[in-house]
């Protein structure tokens, strides 16, 4: 009887099989399939692979950026407006940061962008949400001034809003904040911050502040400490204050820098064990 040969056989199907779900898979897009119970993600820098695969759907013609920025669109499909903006400065972007997660839904990225389209009061940009199927990676919403930038996940799993510093400058006040942020642009702020040693009154800060109270001025950054978060400031301590407000001297004050502890229940964040009693910000 003549022998049939199986092995090389199966294995050239299963050759067959891993071949054709890895070609699968890369038509999906980049990045990993995230659903309910997978871990959801920071933002971080994105590859020139995402690049590749995520401008092309809100740039389109995509060319050279310049002035600053990294690509020229000829349009924005999707935008929300159609004067995108109304800054009237063109279609210049850049792709600054990506996360994945379940942010309104399973298997989602959030793509972070600076546009030259954008005006002073979105921060110059905003975010990108982008929903995964079997077909690949589709635009599901634009959401100007709602930049996601060096923030964090919270929940591990499930659906996650977002611990993040963000802040803007104006007329020489620079304000700052730490807070809850969702992609949907809902914030929940935890700490405040504000500036004034470059305004018109560089005593500014004082009429803000009782005796005693220390004052902060910059919320720096955010980062993972353990399984809690510690965000790192700048603050005058109230005796320093007290004999700069008195000497009238706030903008040449000495400032001090530390790091304080944040912990997340779940579903609230608080700053822990704070020995500050800090002034009002904004």
């Amino acid at each position: 009887m003549k022998r049939i040969l199986f092995g090389p056989v199966i294995l050239v199907l299963i050759l067959v099989l891993v071949l054709g779900a890895g070609w699968f898979w890369l038509q999906r897009g980049p990045g990993p399939k995230t659903a309910d119970g997978a871990a959801n993600q920071d933002a971080r820098a994105l590859t020139s692979t995402e690049q590749a695969a995520f401008l092309p759907l809100v740039c389109g013609g995509a060319s050279a950026g310049g002035g600053g920025y990294a690509h020229n669109c000829t349009s924005l499909p999707g935008y929300p407006s159609d004067d995108y903006g109304g800054a009237g400065t063109g279609l210049g972007i850049t792709l600054t940061s990506i996360a994945y997660g379940n942010f309104t839904a399973p298997d989602q990225a959030y793509v972070s962008y600076q546009g030259s389209f954008e005006p002073h009061v979105n921060n110059f940009g905003g975010g990108i949400l982008f929903q995964n199927s079997a077909s690949g990676w589709a635009l599901a919403a634009w959401h100007p001034g709602n930049s996601l930038d060096g923030c964090l996940a919270l929940n591990p799993s499930g659906q996650t809003p977002f611990l993040c510093t963000g802040g803007s400058t104006g007329q020489g006040e620079t304000d700052t904040e730490l807070g809850v942020a969702t992609v949907d642009g809902r914030l929940t702020k935890i700490l405040t911050a504000a500036d004034l040693r470059e305004t018109m009154d560089a005593n500014a800060n004082c009429g803000q502040r009782k005796p005693g109270q220390d004052v902060l001025l910059s919320i720096d950054s955010v980062a993972r400490d353990g399984a809690a978060f510690e965000v790192k400031v700048q603050y005058v301590p109230a005796a320093t204050a007290n004999a700069a407000c008195q000497a009238k001297n706030f903008g040449a004050v000495a400032v001090t820098k530390t790091a304080l502890p944040v912990a997340w229940n779940g579903s609230a964040a608080q700053v822990t064990t704070s020995p500050h009693n800090f002034a009002p910000g904004w």
